[in-house]
Formats: C-alpha cells, structure tokens, sequence
C-alpha cells in the first residue's frame, strides 16, 4: 500500500508535467506574434534611419551648391547626421548607397492612381557637383557620392513604402516623399494607397514624409 507522502509525491508530478505542457503550448502559440511584434520594431527603425540619411543628406545638398556627400562618416563630421546608422534589417548593418546616374526603379508618385493601380515612374537621377566632391571611380566603376540609401535584406515587408513590399526596394532619397500605408490584404492589390490616411508613429498607414519612430 503506497504511503501517503509518495501519492502526494504521484499527483504533484503530473500536475508539474501539465502545467509544464501548458506553458510550452502557449509560447508556440505566441512565437508568431513575437515574431511580427519583433519585425515591426524593426520595420519602424529602418523607416526612421533611412529617412534620417535621406534628410541629412538633403541639408547637406542645401549647404554645399547641390553636392552630395561622399559618405556617411562626411554628414556626421558634418553635424547633417546623428551618428552613423546601420541598416536594422540585416546582421552585418551595411547599407546599400544609391548613386549619382542609377536607375532607381518605379516609384509611385505621390497621389497617383487609384488602389489596385500599376502607374509607375522610373527615375533616373544626375546630380551636377563642383570638383571638390568628385570621387574616382570605385568598384563596378561608381562615380560620385550618394543621394540615398535601402537596406540589402530582400525580405518581404509588413508596410507597404512608396508603393514597395520588399526592404531592398525601399529607397531613402533626398527630396523623396515618403508614403507609408498598409500591405495588400486581398490578391490583386499592389503597393500603397494613396491617400492613406494618417496614423500614430510605428502604425502602418503613417503619415507621408513622417518617418516612424521621429520621437527619439
């Protein structure tokens, strides 16, 4: 006859093992929220640091006859830029630098177009220097400095920018509108929609030209 420690001993086990089940379901349940809570924190950043680039580089422009700056480390030196941000969507940080001359892909104008709309611009940019900020050519035979950034992660996004789904399309621009709206929820809806409206700072659906994450 079992004694009435080891019952008790019996009952408090399985009820640990339970327990134990229990919690281990409900943090698999959570994994996916986690993951999206994690990705949209990231999202938030790399629409505040890619606009901060572009805007730096925009003042840098105002101040030096239309130049652009050769680098990052130019516009902190400079005070244009806080520090030198790294891109959030990728392990190494490294940014992809949008060039003088480089076609810069479809892009959708502010206000064009209705939902579901394909109307698009492809933007090819020059940029008239004075000889001071002439660089030689680099690797790939790159000439002059940048006018914006995007990330070099190719992975799907939760908002749509400028009519883009994918972070190695969203492009920093200096002087470029920057719409932010909600993804497709239905198949046959692309990019953005125009004339979304505004929303609180890390909500998708900000307001265009507002960079989530403005309140640090």
């Amino acid at each position: 006859m079992r004694s009435p420690r080891r019952a008790e001993a019996g009952y408090t086990l399985v009820t640990l093992l339970a327990a134990v089940t229990i919690m281990l379901i409900l943090m698999a349940a959570a994994m996916p929220s986690w993951r999206y809570v994690m990705k949209n924190d990231r999202e938030e950043e790399l629409i505040f640091r890619g606009g901060e680039i572009a805007d730096a580089i925009q003042r840098f422009q105002q101040r030096n006859g239309n130049a652009l700056p050769p680098s990052l480390e130019v516009l902190v030196k400079g005070k244009f830029l806080r520090r030198e941000y790294k891109d959030p969507m990728t392990k190494d940080g490294k940014w992809r630098f949008i060039r003088p001359g480089e076609a810069i892909g479809p892009i959708r104008p502010p206000g064009a177009g209705t939902a579901g709309s394909r109307t698009t611009t492809t933007t090819t940019t020059t940029t008239t220097r004075p000889s001071a900020f002439r660089q030689p050519s680099g690797a790939g035979g790159t000439l002059g400095g940048i006018q914006g950034v995007a990330s070099t992660s190719e992975e799907d996004s939760l908002r749509v920018f400028n009519g883009r789904t994918k972070y190695n399309e969203w492009l920093f621009l200096a002087g470029q509108p920057r719409i932010v709206g909600r993804a497709p929820r239905s198949p046959g809806v692309q990019g953005a929609v125009p004339g979304q409206p505004a929303g609180r700072p890390g909500v998708p659906g900000a307001a265009p030209g507002v960079s989530p994450g403005t309140r640090r």
